[in-house]
Parts: structure tokens; C-alpha cells; sequence
């Protein structure tokens, strides 16, 4: 007796029959990107898959559904003034080269961006745009912004032209964060020096100077636009928790929500209503507590539009998860505006040279699980350092995507760069994130742990958006140890340190695998009957 299924009970031959299972295999093409410690791959094009029908599997598998979730503004990096210290002191043709790997579509295609209002702790020294005592009506503020022409306004200016220059309407959002008002703003009774911008008192400012502080920010919004800035948005503190030994200004829930009702909010709306004021800019693991504070102030929260916070605490997702369950707006945007390794995180061994892989793979499991949690977009922090992980004017120093050896005139791309990549040169502006969740992903339950912290308990991880053309992104990337499965499966992938799994996209699948210590992006058409 015939199988049902064998070419001669279709009436068809066994080559015509292979011929049509053929083309019914290589209907569906994606493309593969990868990036793979020990492999040589970074951000390199593989040979394409292909889709078929869908089988059973009982490894990982990897289902993505056509549930669309939050718009993604885009992906970018902080323009700092040591950023912008170390840019001018490259060639011009290493200039060149920088600008086209952040902001070319060639390159990274970033087009976000996070500066300081004032100084930061990677700025040269401190300083202001109205160190005048008393000037409560900002008269002596200079609109002329000398000292950001300098260095920070030309590294800026250059991201624009070349964002500008990709076409399609593409523009550099930026964000904009004060670290400290001037320090004759600030109540220094805990300070028996001189005034400084370092550090903070409780409360950080004096009494009455909050519409001063407010009237300066929106000041510096509309000088910086004069000079063909235009801001996209603005954090109302750079981590408002943090006492820091650098420039820093506390404010408590209530302190930054009756700030936002009664002075920033009023006068941005009237001075730059386009605009738009995120909250917090603080660690992950108060995100929820801090926001649904101000946010419980109606009036505040008339004026903001949306929630930023950075990675320093951990993963964070169950205070992500609490606050999109408990959000009473599905207007507001969830942004990661700030991440970093410290400097003093790099494995024993690493050299300058080649960075340390395990940073890379830090950012894919945060930007992973920042999009699948809702946000819009992902900011790292310094674009590029020294050698030395600065210049810094408080030795607060760090790692970056990108860090050069003055001495050497040598610039050098770390892991981050290529696993920020894998979401930035794929996952455009306008895109849309898609629903996804991975099945039997080898993932275990874990409590706290320092922030980039990515290992086998993690399992593997994915998320997915579809670009404004149709094309669908998916991201994968499995952790340093493969998961601990059951079956004979479990047993190979641990032998291969070679994860095996399975995509799901509609009715069609696909068997793929992926090196430990990797990440892969899939680009696909998307199918519209799911």
C-alpha cells in the first residue's frame, strides 16, 4: 500500500515531486547577520535561509506572532564633551570614518542622541551658560554658547549632516539631560566652601529659584536651536537618587513632579512645545515607584511624555513590567537612555585593542529586554573615550563602543559596537515591535545581579519588529553556556556550544542554529495572515 504522501500517489513524478518540494522551500528567504566571539564574525552577512513548512521540534523554538506593540524612535549614543575631546583630536580622515560607522546607514544608522545641559561628569571641567550670581532674569546668559562651540557643538553638527545626507526624511533625535543647575542656584547649606556644581543637598535648589532653573533649561533649548540643534526631548534630572561627587541635583518624587507641574512644564509648552519632557533618568530597579509618583500628579503629567531610566541596577524587568501593568496612559514612552561598562569591569586580559566580548553581549540581553518590556528606544553612553576611558574631570572612568589610543593614533571598535548594531542598522525608525516569546529557551529564574550580567540561566533570548517597508527583524542571541536541556538534543547543542533551534513565523519554520557567545539578526518578508 501507497503512502498518501509519496510521489506516486500525487501522480506526480519523484523528480517533478522534488522539484516542487524545491520551490516551495525557496519561497521564503531571509537574510543572516552575525556577530560571534572566536568566529571572526562582526555584523557579517551569512548565506541565506530559507523558510518551509512548518515541522515539530523539541529544542528552543523562537515564535513570533504579527501582535504589534510600541513604535521604536531609533537607537543612538551620548554626545558628551569628552566625546567631542577625543573626536577633534583624530584625523581628518579617522573623523570621517567615525561619523560614517555611527551614522551612516552603511554603519550603525544611529539616529538618537543624548547630550548634557550644562556640564557632566565626562566634561573637562565644570561649567554653565550664566555663572553669575543672582542674574534670576538670565540676562548674562550666553546664547552664544561659546564654551559648547568649542568641541561639542562641530561633533553634532557633523552626526546631523551625515543623518541628513542617508535621505528619507532621517533626522538626529536629541535628548537632552541637566546633570546640576549653575551652582549660585543651588542651596549649599550643607556646603561651607564655595558654591560648587559637585554633588547636592536636599532640597538641590533654593527656595524661588525653581522658575529661574526652569526658564534656563528652556533658554539653552532655544539657543541650541538658533545654533541648528534642534532638542527632540529632555529628561527633567539626570538621576535624581544620586548624590553624586559629580555635577548632580536630587529630587524626590513629589519634588520633580510639583517642578514639572508648576515651572518646567508650563514653560516648555509655551517657549518649545515640541518638546517632549521624560521623567526619572534614574536606575531601573525605582523606575516604577519614582514615575507612578509624579505621574499621580495630574498636572505634571499632562506635560510629560514618557519614562527614561538606565541600566546601572540590573535588569529591572519586573519594575518595567509593574509599570506598564499599572500606567494608567498607553500614551507614554519608555526610554533606555543611558548604559555603560565601567572601566573597571573588563575582564583580566582584555586589552584596549579588542574589548571585552562579554560587553557586547551585555547590551544585546539589556536591549533584548528593554524592547520586549516596552521601550522605544536604546541610548549608550559616551559615543567614544581615550585610552584611559575618559577624558573625565572626576576619574569616573569608563568603556566605550568605540576608544582610541592617542598615542598610537589607533581607533578600535569593542564588541558593543557590533551588538548595538545588530538592532540599529535593522530595527529603523517607525519600526514597530512585534510579539514574540521563546519556548523551552533554557532560561532559569534569577535574583539580583550587576547590571550586563548575561549567562546560561539566561537561556536564549530573541525580539522582533517590523520595519516601516514590511521587513521583518528578529534578533536572537544565546548567552556563554548553552541551555540545559533534557532530551538527546540538550545533550548535542551542550557538546556543540552551538545552539540549535527553531524559528516560527505564520505557518513557516526554519532550523537554525547559532554560536555560544553570538548574537544573529534575521530579516524577512513579512506575512500578513497570521
Amino acid at each position: 500500500m501507497l503512502d498518501a504522501g509519496a510521489p506516486e500517489a500525487s501522480g506526480r513524478s519523484s523528480a517533478e515531486f522534488q522539484t516542487v518540494q524545491l520551490q516551495e522551500d525557496f519561497q521564503h528567504p531571509f537574510s543572516i547577520w552575525q556577530s560571534a566571539e572566536h568566529t571572526g564574525d562582526k555584523l557579517s552577512r551569512k548565506p541565506v535561509g530559507y523558510f518551509k513548512s512548518d515541522f515539530s521540534f523539541s529544542g528552543p523554538e523562537v515564535v513570533i506572532s504579527n501582535v504589534q506593540g510600541q513604535v521604536i524612535e531609533g537607537f543612538g549614543g551620548a554626545f558628551t564633551e569628552s566625546s567631542a575631546a577625543v573626536y577633534k583630536k583624530l584625523s581628518n580622515d579617522q573623523r570621517d570614518q567615525f561619523i560614517e560607522d555611527y551614522f551612516s546607514v552603511n554603519g550603525l544608522g544611529y539616529t538618537l542622541g543624548r547630550t548634557h545641559i550644562n556640564s557632566c561628569d565626562f566634561s573637562i571641567s565644570s561649567y554653565s551658560f550664566d555663572d553669575h550670581d543672582g542674574d534670576v532674569g538670565l540676562t548674562m546668559f550666553d546664547t552664544s554658547l561659546e564654551h559648547d562651540k568649542e568641541e561639542l557643538l562641530p561633533l553634532i553638527w557633523a552626526a546631523q549632516y551625515m543623518i541628513r545626507a542617508q535621505g528619507s526624511g532621517r533626522e538626529l533625535k536629541m535628548l537632552a539631560s541637566p546633570w546640576s543647575p549653575p551652582a549660585w542656584m543651588k542651596d549649599q547649606s550643607w556646603n561651607p566652601g564655595a558654591p560648587v556644581m559637585d554633588h547636592s543637598g536636599k532640597p538641590c535648589l533654593k527656595h524661588g529659584m525653581e522658575q529661574v532653573w526652569a526658564n534656563y533649561i528652556a533658554k539653552w533649548i532655544q539657543s541650541y536651536r538658533a545654533h541648528g540643534v534642534p532638542i527632540w526631548g529632555m529628561t527633567v534630572q539626570n538621576e535624581p537618587l544620586n548624590n553624586a561627587s559629580w555635577e548632580a541635583c536630587l529630587m524626590s518624587s513629589k519634588e520633580e513632579a510639583d517642578f514639572v507641574a508648576n515651572h518646567l512644564g508650563p514653560v516648555i509648552r509655551e517657549l518649545v512645545p515640541d518638546v517632549q519632557i521624560f521623567i526619572y533618568d534614574h536606575n531601573k530597579d525605582q523606575v516604577a515607584n519614582y514615575a507612578l509618583d509624579v505621574l499621580a500628579n495630574s498636572v505634571a503629567g499632562q506635560y510629560v511624555a514618557g519614562v527614561a531610566y538606565h541600566w546601572y541596577s540590573g535588569d529591572g524587568w519586573d519594575q518595567l513590567e509593574r509599570l506598564q501593568a499599572e500606567l494608567k496612559r498607553t500614551d507614554l514612552k519608555l526610554l533606555a537612555s543611558e548604559a555603560t561598562w565601567e572601566a573597571y569591569r573588563w575582564r583580566k586580559g582584555t586589552v584596549l585593542s579588542q574589548g571585552d566580548w562579554d560587553f557586547g553581549q551585555g547590551y544585546a540581553h539589556d536591549i533584548i529586554g528593554d524592547l520586549n518590556r516596552g521601550a522605544v528606544g536604546w541610548l549608550d553612553w559616551n559615543l567614544i573615550l581615550d585610552e584611559k576611558g575618559g577624558p573625565n574631570h572626576v576619574n569616573n572612568v569608563c568603556d566605550a563602543a568605540i576608544q582610541v589610543d592617542l598615542s598610537k593614533k589607533e581607533v578600535y571598535k569593542h564588541p558593543q559596537y557590533y551588538y548595538i548594531g545588530h538592532f540599529s542598522k535593522f530595527i529603523h525608525p517607525g519600526s514597530v515591535h512585534l510579539d514574540s516569546e521563546v519556548l523551552r529557551s533554557g532560561a532559569v529564574k534569577v535574583g539580583p545581579r550587576p547590571y550586563g550580567t548575561c549567562t546560561g540561566d539566561d537561556g536564549l533570548e530573541a525580539t522582533a519588529a517590523r520595519q516601516p517597508d514590511g521587513q521583518v527583524v528578529l534578533n536572537c542571541s544565546p548567552n556563554d553556556v548553552v541551555p540545559k536541556l533534557k532530551d538527546g538534543l540538550g545533550r548535542l547543542m551542550g557538546a556543540l556550544r552551538c545552539p540549535v533551534f527553531k524559528l516560527k513565523y505564520a505557518d513557516l519554520a526554519a532550523q537554525l542554529k547559532i554560536p555560544a557567545n553570538g548574537i544573529q539578526t534575521y530579516i524577512f518578508q513579512e506575512v500578513t495572515d497570521v
